[in-house]
Order: C-alpha cells, then sequence, then structure tokens
C-alpha cells in the first residue's frame, strides 16, 4: 500500500469524513480510535504496521492538547500522540491537522513531516462559520428570555465568521451592532447595513444590547467592560480557547458567558464533514493553495 489514509480520533465529523471521502474514491482510508462504533481502537503497533511508504494522517480540527492528547469521543482509551507515534511515522508522511501546537509544529519539523494546518484556509473558514453562526444563534437563544427578533446584538469583530453571523442575525431581525478595530472593516460593515462601532464609542454600546457575539481571540470583555453589560441576556464567544471574556467575573455578576469554540463539529457534524470532504482532496493531492 504506497498510498493511505489514516483518521486519528475526533468525533461525529470524523465518522462522516471517513464515509464522504470514501465515497470520493479514497479507498485506502483508515479510522483509528473509534473502536465504541465498531473501526479500530488506536494502537501505535497496529498503525506503523498499516502505514506503507506514503502516508496521510488526518487529526482532528481542534488538535491535540498539551500532552498530546487527542478527542476521542469513540474511543475505549486514551489517544495520545507523543515521541513514539513521531518514531513510526515514514519521512515526509503528511498530517493534515486543524490547529497544530508549538511542540507539534516542532516535532514535525523534527522528523520532516508534511504539516498541514487547515483551520485558517479561507475556504474551510468561511464555509466552517455558517455552522459556527447557527450553533452560536442556537445558543444565545436557550440562554436567553427574549427572542432575537426585535433585539440588538453586539458582534465583536468581523472576520470570516463575524461576516456570516452578522448577516445571519440581520435576518432574524435584531439592530446589529459590529465592533472591529479594524477601519477597512467598520466601513464594510456600514455598507452592509450594520451600525459599526468605534473602540472608543464601546463601552457606550454595551448597556444597550441584549446579545454579544465574539468572534475575536483576545481579550475583549474584561471586568471592567462587563460592568456596563447590564442589559445582556448572553454573551456567546465563538473564538478559540479560552476566549475573550472574563467568564468568572461575568459569572459573579449574573451574565450568562458561554465559551463556544469547534461549533461546526457540535452542532452540525454531518454538515462539518461535508466541508473537510470538499476541501480535504486538494490536500492529498499535493495541492495546497
Amino acid at each position: 500500500m504506497d498510498h493511505s489514509i489514516h483518521i486519528i480520533g475526533g468525533d461525529d465529523r470524523d465518522l462522516y469524513l471517513h464515509k464522504f471521502l470514501k465515497e470520493k474514491g479514497f479507498s485506502t482510508i483508515t479510522l483509528w480510535g473509534f473502536d465504541k462504533v465498531g473501526y479500530n481502537a488506536f494502537s501505535l503497533e497496529d498503525l506503523k504496521s498499516k502505514l506503507g511508504k506514503n502516508p496521510t494522517v488526518i487529526l482532528p480540527m481542534s488538535g491535540t492538547n498539551e500532552l498530546g492528547l487527542v478527542k476521542g469521543k469513540y474511543s475505549s482509551e486514551s489517544i495520545v500522540l507523543g515521541k513514539d507515534f513521531f518514531d513510526i511515522l515514514p519521512d515526509n508522511t503528511k498530517i493534515i491537522i486543524g490547529y497544530a501546537r508549538k511542540w507539534f509544529k516542532e516535532m514535525c519539523m523534527k522528523k520532516q513531516t508534511n504539516l498541514i494546518e487547515v483551520a485558517e484556509d479561507d475556504e474551510i473558514a468561511i464555509l466552517n462559520s455558517i455552522p459556527s453562526a447557527e450553533g452560536a444563534i442556537q445558543i444565545a437563544m436557550e440562554n436567553s428570555e427574549i427572542t432575537i427578533h426585535d433585539s440588538k446584538s453586539l458582534i465583536i469583530g468581523f472576520g470570516r465568521c463575524g461576516i456570516t453571523l452578522a448577516r445571519i442575525v440581520k435576518n432574524l431581525d435584531s439592530k446589529v451592532y459590529v465592533m472591529t478595530r479594524n477601519k477597512v472593516s467598520l466601513a464594510r460593515s456600514y455598507e452592509m447595513g450594520f451600525i459599526p462601532v468605534d473602540p472608543s464609542e464601546y463601552e457606550k454600546i454595551l448597556p444597550q444590547v441584549d446579545f454579544i457575539y465574539n468572534t475575536a481571540p483576545n481579550m475583549v470583555l474584561p471586568k471592567e467592560k462587563l460592568k456596563h453589560c447590564i442589559n445582556t441576556q448572553v454573551i456567546v464567544d465563538i473564538a478559540s480557547a479560552p476566549g475573550g471574556v472574563d467568564f468568572d467575573y461575568a459569572k459573579e455578576i449574573g451574565i450568562r458567558a458561554i465559551l463556544a469554540p469547534g461549533l461546526p463539529g457540535l452542532v452540525a457534524p454531518k454538515t462539518a464533514a461535508k466541508i473537510l470532504a470538499e476541501v480535504y482532496p486538494r490536500f492529498l493531492r499535493g495541492d495546497y493553495k
């Protein structure tokens, strides 16, 4: 077997991804760490025997933690990818992962593996913004006592996810404010019919809004800002952990603040898998542009 594909760990999104890639003709694809649903348990010894000469390893979008632990919803045993894992990989192994931590990148460099981080790929990020936005709105609705309709919503950040979120929330007849430090993005938000909020006006808007959605990966709602959120029903933070909210203080003053990264695989795993199955073939073929 000269070219094999190995999906290691994950959840329902990765189960669907296995199915969809097979349907696209990638027949030499194997699941590892899915023994609870009838596929292979994770075993370095067994994996080594199946890798072949030019393998591709697909890891979850969430990557690993600092100890090398990989999410394994359907694995009976913990899936840990440390030095022993890299030792069994042939030279020039291709590894596709969402986010890779610094230590993981260093191990890949030492082993001379071909590491492909896809979370910031524009095509994936834009398509993933759809289930992310729907999931964020779902969380907001489930944790509030009012409707989105006729509410006031603040979107923090106006990148690929913030744009989609603002558009969908506005389509639900909420009055949408957009706060970003990027002047060009503020101008674009105005052109699209949203209410731009300059950072200098930030604190004046906070007492007015019912819902806050954060997409910015830095601290944007510290204690001194949260004090102004006197009418806020819920804050949904979809930025990567640890998010941009002082969650402890929010809880202390009675604001529901929810950190919810990785929503596509949680709220719409089948759709999230279809997105990856549409994009991954170009990585598997070697087209990284």
